[in-house]
Parts: structure tokens; C-alpha cells; sequence
């Protein structure tokens, strides 16, 4: 019975420190899959809201939080502690509860996007030549997602173009230069002149949206990867901890049955130093002293 609960603890043990180096190396991909996605947002940040950077941010935190908890769970182990082996499963479980939550909320937030998003880049276009950080968000979008404009490059003919800015002319209608697709290089007087032949036929506005909702889906699926790892995790840490008190529990019976035997055999060796045990003399009934 001892030897089987020792078997069965020491395979609950090398499992769990299986299970929490599979923690760090799953921390160690979340937090790059949240920063890479926290990335990705900040070269579009000026068309998103705030909350769409909270899932990434809290995805890291998370990552951060669980290679911190991986070491209660090896420590716990090894140590065989009931206490840390708790505490580790208690801290899996609250993370599990943060993790669903990023994830639901990433995957709500999805069906705001392409209404924020519209109305984001529809109402900065206009001030592409006024401010430098739209101009530089929508270069950004038109040359890295390969688009041109909101819906099409004809929506920068709503924008007036300033005298002395260059361009690509297009029906009387000047573009970024970011809407480039294909140039075509030539000289002049000994100067090399690029010029546009093909401009990105596709807006902006799909092409972002389409990424900002791989970039959620991704998030959600990250989550509950980790999560289902996490209930594995969680599971062992509790049965583990069982067996360390059961196995406590029987290794102190065996010490008491061990001490009571020595006390035992010592005794029977040495009948001399023995101790005679009062004797009581208890009247039978009816019985009248004299």
C-alpha cells in the first residue's frame, strides 16, 4: 500500500515538472505572440481605440505572471511542500479565469472593429498633409498592406493638396507617393527619376480590418491554448498535492508503529526497570468490609 502510494506520488511529481516546463516554454511564446500583436497595433495605433491594445497587454502580463508561477510548481515539487503545490494550483487557476477573460474580450471586440475603424480613417484622411504623425500612419498602412486610400485611391481627390507637395497624378488627382504598386526608373540629364506606372488598387480599410481581426483571432487562440495546458496543470498540482498528504499522513503511522514496536521490544528486554502498575481493589457487590 506504501510503496504503491510512493509510485503513484513520485509519477504525479515528474508529470507536474513536465507540466510547468511546458508553462515556461508556453509563457515564453505567448509574451512573443503579445508583444509581436502589441507591435503590430502600434504601427496602426492612430486608427485604433485604446482598448484594443488592453488583450495585448494583458496577454504579456499573463505570459510574465505564469514564468513567475512556474517556479512554485518545480520548487513545490521537489520539495514535495503541499503548501507551494497549492498555492501554484490556486494562482493557475485565477490566471485561467484572466486568460478566458482576454479571450472573450478580444474575440467581443472583434465586432467593433470594422465600425471604429471606418470611421477612424475616413475622418483623418483629410488631414494627411496637416499633421505629420496621420501622414505617417497612413504611409505606413499604404505601403506595408499594399493599399491605396479608404475604399480606393479616387478618396484623395477629397483632399486638397497643398501647393508645392509632389505627388502621383492620376485623373487630376494627386496621391502619396505610398500608393506606388510599380515604378519605372528613367534619366534625366543625368539624374535618375523614378516614376509610378501601377498605384495599389485595393483601400486601406479592408486590409486593415482583416488584420487587426487575425491579430484578436490569434489572441484568443493563444489564450485558450495556454488555458487548456493550464486545467492539465491545475489537475496534477491538486492530485499531487493529495498524495504529499497521504503520503505524509502514512510515513507518520509507520514512524508511530516503528517507535511503538522499539518501545515495545525494550521494555520486554528489560522486565526489571518495567514500572508495576497500581493494583485497585474494587469490592464485589454485597460484599461488606470489615
Amino acid at each position: 500500500m506504501a510503496n504503491n502510494l510512493e509510485v503513484g506520488m513520485r509519477c504525479i511529481k515528474y508529470m507536474l515538472l513536465c507540466v510547468t516546463a511546458i508553462f515556461v516554454l508556453t509563457s515564453a511564446l505567448i509574451i512573443s505572440v503579445g508583444t509581436t500583436i502589441y507591435a503590430i497595433y502600434h504601427d496602426v495605433s492612430y486608427f485604433l481605440d485604446d482598448q484594443l491594445f488592453s488583450p495585448a497587454t494583458f496577454i504579456i502580463v499573463i505570459g510574465v505572471i505564469m514564468l513567475f508561477v512556474s517556479l512554485f510548481g518545480c520548487i513545490g515539487a521537489l520539495k514535495e511542500s503541499t503548501c507551494l503545490v497549492n498555492i501554484f494550483a490556486v494562482i493557475l487557476s485565477v490566471v485561467l479565469v484572466l486568460e478566458v477573460a482576454a479571450a472573450i474580450t478580444a474575440y467581443a471586440m472583434r465586432a467593433k472593429v470594422s465600425e471604429m475603424l471606418d470611421d477612424n480613417l475616413r475622418s483623418t484622411l483629410p488631414y494627411y498633409y496637416e499633421k505629420p504623425e496621420i501622414e505617417a500612419a497612413y504611409d505606413f498602412a499604404q505601403s506595408r498592406l499594399n493599399c491605396c486610400g479608404v475604399d480606393s485611391y479616387l478618396d484623395w481627390g477629397e483632399v486638397e493638396t497643398p501647393s508645392g507637395i509632389t505627388g502621383i497624378s492620376v485623373a487630376n488627382i494627386t496621391v502619396p507617393n505610398s500608393c506606388c504598386a510599380q515604378s519605372r526608373y528613367t534619366e534625366f540629364e543625368g539624374l535618375e527619376i523614378a516614376e509610378c506606372t501601377k498605384l495599389y488598387a485595393n483601400g486601406c480599410l479592408p486590409r486593415v480590418i482583416y488584420l487587426v481581426y487575425q491579430s484578436a483571432g490569434l489572441l484568443g487562440a493563444g489564450a485558450m491554448t495556454i488555458a487548456f495546458i493550464q486545467i492539465i496543470g491545475i489537475v496534477f498540482s491538486f492530485s499531487l498535492a493529495s498524495s504529499i498528504r497521504k503520503a505524509k499522513t502514512e510515513r507518520e503511522r509507520r514512524r508511530w508503529e516503528i517507535q511503538e514496536r522499539m518501545i515495545n521490544a525494550y521494555t520486554s528486554l528489560n522486565p526489571d526497570n518495567e514500572k508495576a502498575a497500581p493494583v485497585v481493589y474494587v469490592p464485589f457487590h454485597g460484599q461488606t468490609t470489615a
